[in-house]
């Protein structure tokens, strides 16, 4: 019996490493690279690693708080060329905001010294491992920061598009939806801060501009997952989301595609939803 067990958890561990190595078991949550930090497309957070090492001569409890202080110093500088990165619109980034004014920058600079230090390690060789969280969403997060007056004058995020039904398609019949889930694999959309949703005749169906940043528990314009399984679970699609599948991503002669074209019959769908859907942000994009 035990010679059993053992061969049953030898088993079980060999599993375990397989389905690690191959990628089998894990979620299909989107995490974008970028330089030392990592950007949680799905749940609205950025994570920014720094590293610190202690002062030569110097050893003891001393020297490890004079290595995290050089560990949070360095993940301040990454937070900082990460942001720069983050992909607001298929057009802009969060560089073209920081070099557009002083006022901006600093605005930025606060906003990464408000970081929350979620793990500190220590290695054996006395370095310290820091790593800091910035939310991507809610009301202290880089989605209504960028948001605010001084921000957005004449940024991309806000660019006047047709907004409006064409009268064929108005319709008055609505099904209680509370999210609306966007198929959009297979059409190489980026993630970004600002996606929009547009019919195939240009009008505009959605965008940051019909979305309550105010509101409490407000996260992030659209959520992004790599499954449909994955997606159904996020909690802001509520019990019973609408399924929609893109038709395509509206073309860019540069930079990245980051916004969607639906076909007359997911429009019309789209249309037929509770303002409340498009106010709390209730969207979630399926990509590869």
């Amino acid at each position: 019996m035990r010679k059993l067990m053992i061969r049953l958890l030898f088993f079980l561990f060999a599993v375990g490493i397989l389905m690690t190595r191959t990628g089998l078991g894990q979620d299909y949550s989107l995490v974008e690279d970028l330089g030392n930090g990592k950007i949680d497309w799905a749940n609205g957070l950025i994570h920014v690693v720094g590293y610190g090492a202690p002062p030569q001569g110097v050893s003891g409890p001393q020297a490890k708080l004079m290595a995290r202080g050089a560990a949070k110093a360095d993940a301040y500088r990454n937070a900082a060329e990460v942001l720069n990165g983050v992909r607001v619109t298929s057009q802009t980034y969060v560089e073209n905001y920081v070099t557009r004014s002083d006022e901006i920058k600093i605005i930025v600079e606060g906003f990464v010294r408000g970081a929350r230090i979620i793990r500190v390690d220590q290695h054996w060789d006395g370095i310290i491992e820091l790593t800091i969280e910035l939310p991507l969403g809610g009301q202290t997060g880089l989605t209504t920061l960028l948001n605010r007056p001084e921000v957005t004058g004449g940024s991309a995020a806000r660019q006047r598009v047709p907004f409006g039904y064409p009268e064929s398609e108005v319709t008055t019949e609505r099904t209680v939806y509370t999210g609306v889930l966007i198929d959009a694999r297979t059409l190489k959309i980026k993630p970004a801060l600002y996606p929009q949703v547009f019919d195939h005749e240009g009008y505009l169906l959605y965008a940051s501009t019909l979305v309550d940043m105010a509101r409490p528990g407000f996260t992030t314009i659209v959520a992004y997952a790599r499954s449909l399984d994955l997606a159904r679970k996020l909690p802001r699609l509520g019990a019973n989301p609408l399924l929609l599948a893109a038709d395509g991503a509206v073309p860019t002669r540069a930079g990245d595609q980051t916004d969607l074209i639906l076909g007359v019959e997911a429009a019309k769908a789209f249309r037929a939803l509770s303002p409340e859907v498009l106010q709390s942000g209730a969207v979630v994009f399926v990509i590869d």
